[in-house]
Protein backbone atom coordinates (compact mmCIF):
# COMPACT_ATOMS: atom_id res chain seq x y z
CA UNK A 1 0.00 0.00 0.00
CA UNK A 2 1.61 3.33 -1.00
CA UNK A 3 2.31 5.95 1.61
CA UNK A 4 -0.18 8.80 1.55
CA UNK A 5 1.01 12.28 2.38
CA UNK A 6 -1.49 14.66 3.91
CA UNK A 7 -1.67 18.24 2.72
CA UNK A 8 -3.35 19.26 5.98
CA UNK A 9 -1.44 21.61 8.31
CA UNK A 10 0.25 20.18 11.38
CA UNK A 11 -2.24 19.37 14.12
CA UNK A 12 -1.98 19.84 17.85
CA UNK A 13 -0.90 16.25 18.53
CA UNK A 14 1.07 13.68 16.54
CA UNK A 15 0.39 10.06 17.48
CA UNK A 16 1.81 6.93 15.88
CA UNK A 17 -0.05 3.62 16.01
CA UNK A 18 2.16 0.55 16.33
CA UNK A 19 0.27 -2.51 15.05
CA UNK A 20 1.04 -6.09 14.19
CA UNK A 21 -0.68 -5.75 10.81
CA UNK A 22 -2.53 -2.86 9.23
CA UNK A 23 -4.96 -2.82 7.57
CA UNK A 24 -6.76 -6.00 8.59
CA UNK A 25 -10.27 -6.92 7.50
CA UNK A 26 -11.28 -8.29 10.91
CA UNK A 27 -10.07 -5.26 12.92
CA UNK A 28 -12.57 -2.61 11.90
CA UNK A 29 -12.38 -1.03 15.37
CA UNK A 30 -8.78 0.09 14.72
CA UNK A 31 -9.61 1.55 11.31
CA UNK A 32 -12.62 3.36 12.81
CA UNK A 33 -10.47 4.76 15.60
CA UNK A 34 -7.70 6.20 13.42
CA UNK A 35 -10.20 7.60 10.90
CA UNK A 36 -12.02 9.43 13.69
CA UNK A 37 -8.77 10.74 15.19
CA UNK A 38 -7.91 12.20 11.79
CA UNK A 39 -11.40 13.72 11.54
CA UNK A 40 -10.76 15.35 14.93
CA UNK A 41 -7.54 16.94 13.67
CA UNK A 42 -4.87 14.63 15.09
CA UNK A 43 -1.87 13.79 12.92
CA UNK A 44 -1.56 9.99 12.78
CA UNK A 45 1.09 7.64 11.44
CA UNK A 46 0.92 3.85 11.47
CA UNK A 47 3.87 1.49 11.88
CA UNK A 48 2.86 -2.02 10.80
CA UNK A 49 5.07 -4.97 11.80
CA UNK A 50 3.69 -7.10 8.96
CA UNK A 51 2.50 -6.41 5.45
CA UNK A 52 -1.28 -6.76 4.94
CA UNK A 53 -2.30 -10.39 4.53
CA UNK A 54 -4.80 -11.13 1.79
CA UNK A 55 -5.41 -7.83 0.01
CA UNK A 56 -9.06 -7.50 1.13
CA UNK A 57 -9.80 -4.11 2.71
CA UNK A 58 -12.78 -2.05 3.76
CA UNK A 59 -13.80 0.70 1.37
CA UNK A 60 -13.39 3.48 3.95
CA UNK A 61 -9.65 2.73 4.10
CA UNK A 62 -9.34 5.19 1.21
CA UNK A 63 -10.43 8.01 3.54
CA UNK A 64 -7.20 7.80 5.54
CA UNK A 65 -4.68 10.62 5.17
CA UNK A 66 -1.97 8.87 7.20
CA UNK A 67 1.15 7.11 6.01
CA UNK A 68 1.43 3.37 6.66
CA UNK A 69 5.07 2.48 7.34
CA UNK A 70 5.71 -1.24 7.14
CA UNK A 71 8.67 -2.46 9.25
CA UNK A 72 8.74 -6.23 8.60
CA UNK A 73 11.29 -8.77 9.78
CA UNK A 74 14.49 -8.79 7.75
CA UNK A 75 17.88 -10.45 7.96
CA UNK A 76 19.87 -8.92 10.84
CA UNK A 77 22.61 -7.67 8.52
CA UNK A 78 20.01 -5.73 6.51
CA UNK A 79 18.60 -4.12 9.66
CA UNK A 80 22.11 -3.31 10.95
CA UNK A 81 22.94 -1.65 7.64
CA UNK A 82 19.94 0.66 8.02
CA UNK A 83 20.91 1.47 11.62
CA UNK A 84 24.50 2.34 10.63
CA UNK A 85 23.08 4.84 8.15
CA UNK A 86 21.01 6.68 10.76
CA UNK A 87 21.99 10.24 11.56
CA UNK A 88 23.92 10.41 14.86
CA UNK A 89 21.12 12.32 16.59
CA UNK A 90 18.70 9.45 15.91
CA UNK A 91 20.80 6.80 17.68
CA UNK A 92 19.94 6.47 21.40
CA UNK A 93 22.64 6.58 24.10
CA UNK A 94 24.29 3.30 25.10
CA UNK A 95 22.60 3.18 28.51
CA UNK A 96 19.20 3.17 26.82
CA UNK A 97 20.30 0.26 24.62
CA UNK A 98 21.29 -1.58 27.79
CA UNK A 99 17.89 -0.96 29.42
CA UNK A 100 16.10 -2.23 26.32
CA UNK A 101 18.31 -5.33 26.08
CA UNK A 102 17.67 -6.12 29.74
CA UNK A 103 13.91 -5.81 29.15
CA UNK A 104 14.17 -8.29 26.27
CA UNK A 105 16.32 -10.73 28.25
CA UNK A 106 14.16 -10.54 31.37
CA UNK A 107 11.09 -11.44 29.38
CA UNK A 108 12.78 -13.99 27.09
CA UNK A 109 11.30 -12.57 23.91
CA UNK A 110 11.68 -14.76 20.84
CA UNK A 111 13.65 -13.27 17.93
CA UNK A 112 15.22 -10.89 20.44
CA UNK A 113 17.76 -9.31 18.07
CA UNK A 114 15.09 -8.71 15.44
CA UNK A 115 12.87 -6.96 18.01
CA UNK A 116 15.69 -4.73 19.22
CA UNK A 117 16.79 -3.70 15.73
CA UNK A 118 13.28 -3.03 14.47
CA UNK A 119 12.50 -1.00 17.63
CA UNK A 120 15.57 1.13 16.88
CA UNK A 121 14.42 1.78 13.32
CA UNK A 122 10.83 2.52 14.36
CA UNK A 123 11.99 4.87 17.11
CA UNK A 124 14.41 6.67 14.79
CA UNK A 125 11.69 7.19 12.16
CA UNK A 126 9.24 8.35 14.82
CA UNK A 127 11.75 10.80 16.27
CA UNK A 128 12.54 12.27 12.84
CA UNK A 129 8.79 12.62 12.15
CA UNK A 130 8.10 14.36 15.45
CA UNK A 131 5.88 11.63 16.89
CA UNK A 132 4.81 12.58 20.42
CA UNK A 133 3.07 9.40 21.55
CA UNK A 134 2.75 5.76 20.48
CA UNK A 135 -0.42 3.71 20.81
CA UNK A 136 -0.61 -0.07 20.28
CA UNK A 137 -3.52 -2.49 20.07
CA UNK A 138 -3.31 -5.87 21.84
CA UNK A 139 -0.85 -6.49 24.70
CA UNK A 140 1.28 -8.75 22.51
CA UNK A 141 4.12 -8.03 20.06
CA UNK A 142 2.88 -4.55 19.12
CA UNK A 143 2.79 -3.35 22.73
CA UNK A 144 6.10 -5.04 23.52
CA UNK A 145 7.61 -3.19 20.57
CA UNK A 146 6.10 0.10 21.77
CA UNK A 147 7.65 -0.52 25.19
CA UNK A 148 11.05 -1.13 23.57
CA UNK A 149 10.76 2.09 21.57
CA UNK A 150 9.90 3.86 24.81
CA UNK A 151 12.98 2.44 26.57
CA UNK A 152 15.22 3.41 23.64
CA UNK A 153 13.78 6.85 22.80
CA UNK A 154 11.60 7.87 25.78
CA UNK A 155 8.57 8.37 23.52
CA UNK A 156 5.56 7.74 25.78
CA UNK A 157 3.13 4.98 24.82
CA UNK A 158 -0.20 3.46 25.69
CA UNK A 159 -2.06 0.38 24.53
CA UNK A 160 -5.52 -1.09 24.19
CA UNK A 161 -6.03 -4.67 25.33
CA UNK A 162 -8.97 -6.65 24.05
CA UNK A 163 -9.50 -10.39 24.58
CA UNK A 164 -6.86 -12.99 23.68
CA UNK A 165 -4.23 -10.74 25.28
CA UNK A 166 -6.21 -10.76 28.55
CA UNK A 167 -8.06 -14.04 28.89
CA UNK A 168 -5.79 -16.76 27.49
CA UNK A 169 -4.24 -19.06 30.07
CA UNK A 170 -0.85 -18.41 28.44
CA UNK A 171 -0.92 -14.66 29.22
CA UNK A 172 2.20 -13.74 31.22
CA UNK A 173 0.69 -11.69 34.06
CA UNK A 174 4.07 -10.43 35.26
CA UNK A 175 4.93 -9.13 31.78
CA UNK A 176 1.45 -7.63 31.46
CA UNK A 177 2.04 -5.68 34.68
CA UNK A 178 5.42 -4.49 33.41
CA UNK A 179 3.83 -3.23 30.18
CA UNK A 180 1.26 -1.32 32.23
CA UNK A 181 4.03 0.09 34.44
CA UNK A 182 6.02 1.32 31.43
CA UNK A 183 2.97 2.78 29.68
CA UNK A 184 1.31 6.11 30.38
CA UNK A 185 -2.07 4.34 30.49
CA UNK A 186 -3.73 1.14 29.32
CA UNK A 187 -7.18 1.06 27.72
CA UNK A 188 -9.51 -1.92 27.83
CA UNK A 189 -12.90 -2.16 26.17
CA UNK A 190 -15.34 -3.23 28.91
CA UNK A 191 -15.87 -3.06 32.65
CA UNK A 192 -15.69 -6.87 32.69
CA UNK A 193 -12.20 -6.68 31.16
CA UNK A 194 -11.00 -4.04 33.59
CA UNK A 195 -12.18 -6.00 36.62
CA UNK A 196 -10.66 -9.20 35.22
CA UNK A 197 -7.27 -7.52 34.64
CA UNK A 198 -7.16 -6.06 38.15
CA UNK A 199 -8.18 -9.38 39.70
CA UNK A 200 -5.75 -11.54 37.68
CA UNK A 201 -2.69 -9.24 37.54
CA UNK A 202 -1.00 -9.03 40.96
CA UNK A 203 -0.06 -5.48 42.02
CA UNK A 204 -1.12 -3.86 38.75
CA UNK A 205 -1.92 -0.16 39.18
CA UNK A 206 -5.74 0.05 38.81
CA UNK A 207 -5.56 3.79 38.14
CA UNK A 208 -3.70 3.09 34.90
CA UNK A 209 -6.36 0.68 33.60
CA UNK A 210 -9.05 2.72 31.83
CA UNK A 211 -12.29 1.34 30.49
CA UNK A 212 -13.16 2.95 27.19
CA UNK A 213 -15.69 1.32 24.90
CA UNK A 214 -14.94 0.92 21.21
CA UNK A 215 -17.13 3.29 19.24
CA UNK A 216 -19.28 2.98 16.13
CA UNK A 217 -19.65 5.56 13.38
CA UNK A 218 -23.35 6.27 13.83
CA UNK A 219 -23.52 8.18 10.53
CA UNK A 220 -22.25 5.13 8.65
CA UNK A 221 -24.50 2.68 10.54
CA UNK A 222 -27.88 4.34 10.22
CA UNK A 223 -31.05 2.25 10.57
CA UNK A 224 -32.67 1.31 7.29
CA UNK A 225 -35.86 3.14 6.37
CA UNK A 226 -37.12 -0.12 4.83
CA UNK A 227 -38.89 -2.62 7.02
CA UNK A 228 -36.81 -5.81 7.45
CA UNK A 229 -37.90 -9.16 6.10
CA UNK A 230 -40.21 -10.88 8.61
CA UNK A 231 -41.83 -13.67 6.60
CA UNK A 232 -39.74 -15.54 7.40
CA UNK A 233 -37.76 -13.49 9.93
CA UNK A 234 -34.24 -12.90 8.62
CA UNK A 235 -31.43 -13.08 11.20
CA UNK A 236 -27.73 -12.40 10.68
CA UNK A 237 -24.58 -13.54 12.50
CA UNK A 238 -21.19 -12.00 11.73
CA UNK A 239 -17.71 -13.04 12.84
CA UNK A 240 -14.62 -15.04 12.10
CA UNK A 241 -15.48 -18.72 11.78
CA UNK A 242 -13.48 -19.76 14.82
CA UNK A 243 -14.53 -21.72 17.93
CA UNK A 244 -15.01 -18.75 20.29
CA UNK A 245 -17.73 -17.28 18.06
CA UNK A 246 -19.95 -20.31 18.81
CA UNK A 247 -21.31 -20.82 15.30
CA UNK A 248 -21.66 -24.56 15.94
CA UNK A 249 -24.04 -23.75 18.84
CA UNK A 250 -25.93 -21.36 16.59
CA UNK A 251 -26.42 -24.08 13.98
CA UNK A 252 -27.68 -26.46 16.67
CA UNK A 253 -30.12 -23.77 17.86
CA UNK A 254 -31.35 -23.23 14.30
CA UNK A 255 -31.88 -26.97 13.94
CA UNK A 256 -34.02 -26.91 17.09
CA UNK A 257 -36.10 -24.08 15.63
CA UNK A 258 -36.49 -25.88 12.31
CA UNK A 259 -37.69 -29.02 14.09
CA UNK A 260 -40.30 -26.84 15.84
CA UNK A 261 -41.34 -25.54 12.41
CA UNK A 262 -40.31 -21.97 13.26
CA UNK A 263 -39.79 -20.20 9.92
CA UNK A 264 -36.55 -18.25 9.57
CA UNK A 265 -33.73 -17.32 7.24
CA UNK A 266 -30.16 -16.99 8.58
CA UNK A 267 -27.09 -15.38 7.00
CA UNK A 268 -23.65 -16.20 8.43
CA UNK A 269 -20.96 -13.69 7.41
CA UNK A 270 -17.28 -14.49 7.89
CA UNK A 271 -14.49 -16.86 7.07
CA UNK A 272 -11.97 -18.77 9.12
CA UNK A 273 -10.55 -22.11 10.15
CA UNK A 274 -13.95 -23.73 10.84
CA UNK A 275 -15.63 -22.74 7.56
CA UNK A 276 -15.66 -26.20 5.97
CA UNK A 277 -16.65 -27.88 9.25
CA UNK A 278 -19.57 -25.50 9.80
CA UNK A 279 -20.83 -25.81 6.24
CA UNK A 280 -20.75 -29.60 6.56
CA UNK A 281 -22.58 -29.36 9.89
CA UNK A 282 -25.24 -27.13 8.35
CA UNK A 283 -25.73 -29.65 5.56
CA UNK A 284 -25.93 -32.56 8.03
CA UNK A 285 -28.57 -30.72 10.08
CA UNK A 286 -30.55 -30.16 6.85
CA UNK A 287 -30.30 -26.37 7.13
CA UNK A 288 -29.19 -25.72 3.54
CA UNK A 289 -32.50 -24.12 2.56
CA UNK A 290 -32.50 -21.58 5.38
CA UNK A 291 -28.82 -20.89 6.22
CA UNK A 292 -26.52 -19.00 3.85
CA UNK A 293 -22.74 -18.62 4.29
CA UNK A 294 -21.35 -15.52 2.54
CA UNK A 295 -17.64 -15.75 3.42
CA UNK A 296 -15.70 -12.70 4.61
CA UNK A 297 -17.10 -9.34 3.48
CA UNK A 298 -16.11 -5.67 3.62
CA UNK A 299 -17.77 -3.44 6.18
CA UNK A 300 -19.91 -1.89 3.44
CA UNK A 301 -21.26 -5.30 2.45
CA UNK A 302 -21.79 -6.28 6.10
CA UNK A 303 -23.81 -3.12 6.66
CA UNK A 304 -26.00 -3.95 3.65
CA UNK A 305 -26.72 -7.49 4.89
CA UNK A 306 -27.43 -6.24 8.42
CA UNK A 307 -29.79 -3.55 7.16
CA UNK A 308 -31.81 -6.26 5.41
CA UNK A 309 -32.04 -8.36 8.59
CA UNK A 310 -34.45 -8.25 11.51
CA UNK A 311 -32.09 -9.37 14.31
CA UNK A 312 -28.43 -10.05 15.11
CA UNK A 313 -27.41 -13.33 16.76
CA UNK A 314 -23.95 -14.06 18.14
CA UNK A 315 -23.37 -17.23 20.18
CA UNK A 316 -20.03 -16.36 21.85
CA UNK A 317 -18.41 -19.10 23.98
CA UNK A 318 -15.10 -19.45 25.85
CA UNK A 319 -12.31 -20.99 23.77
CA UNK A 320 -10.35 -24.05 24.91
CA UNK A 321 -7.42 -21.84 26.02
CA UNK A 322 -9.63 -19.39 27.94
CA UNK A 323 -9.86 -16.82 25.15
CA UNK A 324 -13.23 -15.07 24.79
CA UNK A 325 -14.80 -12.25 22.84
CA UNK A 326 -14.60 -9.01 24.79
CA UNK A 327 -16.84 -6.44 23.12
CA UNK A 328 -17.88 -7.81 19.72
CA UNK A 329 -17.91 -4.99 17.17
CA UNK A 330 -20.75 -6.57 15.20
CA UNK A 331 -23.03 -6.21 18.23
CA UNK A 332 -22.23 -2.49 18.41
CA UNK A 333 -23.02 -2.23 14.71
CA UNK A 334 -26.32 -4.05 15.32
CA UNK A 335 -27.24 -1.54 18.05
CA UNK A 336 -26.49 1.36 15.73
CA UNK A 337 -28.73 -0.24 13.05
CA UNK A 338 -31.46 -0.64 15.69
CA UNK A 339 -31.42 -4.44 15.43
CA UNK A 340 -32.48 -6.49 18.48
CA UNK A 341 -29.66 -8.76 19.66
CA UNK A 342 -29.55 -12.34 20.89
CA UNK A 343 -26.16 -13.18 22.40
CA UNK A 344 -24.56 -14.75 25.46
CA UNK A 345 -23.68 -13.46 28.91
CA UNK A 346 -19.96 -13.65 28.13
CA UNK A 347 -17.61 -10.79 29.09
CA UNK A 348 -18.78 -7.40 27.74
CA UNK A 349 -21.89 -8.62 25.89
CA UNK A 350 -24.25 -7.69 28.77
CA UNK A 351 -22.76 -4.16 28.70
CA UNK A 352 -23.75 -3.91 25.04
CA UNK A 353 -27.26 -5.33 25.29
CA UNK A 354 -28.30 -3.91 28.65
CA UNK A 355 -31.87 -4.61 29.78
CA UNK A 356 -33.72 -3.48 26.70
CA UNK A 357 -31.76 -4.08 23.49
CA UNK A 358 -32.18 -7.86 23.24
CA UNK A 359 -31.81 -11.12 25.14
CA UNK A 360 -28.86 -12.80 26.84
CA UNK A 361 -28.40 -16.55 27.36
CA UNK A 362 -25.75 -18.70 28.97
CA UNK A 363 -22.91 -19.66 26.59
CA UNK A 364 -22.87 -23.10 24.91
CA UNK A 365 -26.59 -23.69 25.43
CA UNK A 366 -28.25 -24.19 22.01
CA UNK A 367 -31.69 -24.77 23.54
CA UNK A 368 -31.58 -21.46 25.43
CA UNK A 369 -30.30 -19.74 22.29
CA UNK A 370 -33.14 -21.21 20.23
CA UNK A 371 -35.69 -20.11 22.83
CA UNK A 372 -34.35 -16.54 22.85
CA UNK A 373 -34.35 -16.35 19.04
CA UNK A 374 -37.94 -17.58 19.03
CA UNK A 375 -38.96 -14.99 21.63
CA UNK A 376 -37.43 -12.14 19.61
CA UNK A 377 -39.00 -13.57 16.43
CA UNK A 378 -42.46 -13.43 18.05
CA UNK A 379 -41.86 -9.88 19.30
CA UNK A 380 -40.88 -8.82 15.77
CA UNK A 381 -43.90 -10.47 14.17
CA UNK A 382 -46.26 -9.01 16.81
CA UNK A 383 -44.80 -5.50 16.52
CA UNK A 384 -43.80 -5.48 20.20
CA UNK A 385 -40.29 -4.04 19.76
CA UNK A 386 -40.02 -0.29 20.36
CA UNK A 387 -38.29 1.41 17.43
CA UNK A 388 -35.13 3.26 18.35
CA UNK A 389 -34.41 1.32 21.58
CA UNK A 390 -31.16 -0.28 20.40
CA UNK A 391 -30.09 2.82 18.44
CA UNK A 392 -30.55 5.03 21.52
CA UNK A 393 -28.27 2.74 23.52
CA UNK A 394 -25.61 2.98 20.81
CA UNK A 395 -25.86 6.78 20.92
CA UNK A 396 -25.49 6.86 24.71
CA UNK A 397 -22.55 4.47 25.09
CA UNK A 398 -20.85 3.66 21.79
CA UNK A 399 -20.70 6.84 19.72
CA UNK A 400 -17.36 6.80 17.91
CA UNK A 401 -16.90 10.57 17.95
CA UNK A 402 -17.48 10.83 21.71
CA UNK A 403 -15.33 7.84 22.66
CA UNK A 404 -12.42 8.78 20.39
CA UNK A 405 -12.55 12.32 21.74
CA UNK A 406 -12.03 10.78 25.20
CA UNK A 407 -9.09 8.76 23.87
CA UNK A 408 -7.60 11.86 22.28
CA UNK A 409 -7.83 13.59 25.65
CA UNK A 410 -5.74 10.80 27.21
CA UNK A 411 -3.15 11.23 24.44
CA UNK A 412 -3.02 14.99 25.02
CA UNK A 413 -2.47 14.55 28.75
CA UNK A 414 0.32 12.03 28.12
CA UNK A 415 2.02 14.38 25.68
CA UNK A 416 1.75 17.42 27.95
CA UNK A 417 3.12 15.38 30.87
CA UNK A 418 6.16 14.34 28.84
CA UNK A 419 6.94 17.69 27.21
Amino acid sequence: MPNQISSEPDSSIHVAYLLKMFPRLSETFILNEVLELERQGAKIDVFSLMAPGDGRFHGNLSQLKLAVRCVPREKPESLWSKIWNLEPGLVPPLEQWETAVEFIRRNRFPRDLDMLLRALLIGAQAKSLGVQHFHAHFATISTRMAALVNLLYQIPFSFTCHAKDIFRETVDRRLFKELVDLSTFAITVSDFNRNYIIEKTPDVDPDKIIRLYNGINLDFFEPSIREPETDPVHMISVGRLVPKKGFDHLLQALSILQNKEVKFKATIVGDGEEEAKLQEMSHRLQLDQCVHFTGGLSIEEVRKHCAESAMMVLACVPDADGNMDALPTVLLEALALDLPIVTTTLTGCPEIVGEDAGLLVEPANPQALADAIERITLKIKNGELVKGTARNRAQRLFDLSTNVSTLRGHFERSISKNC
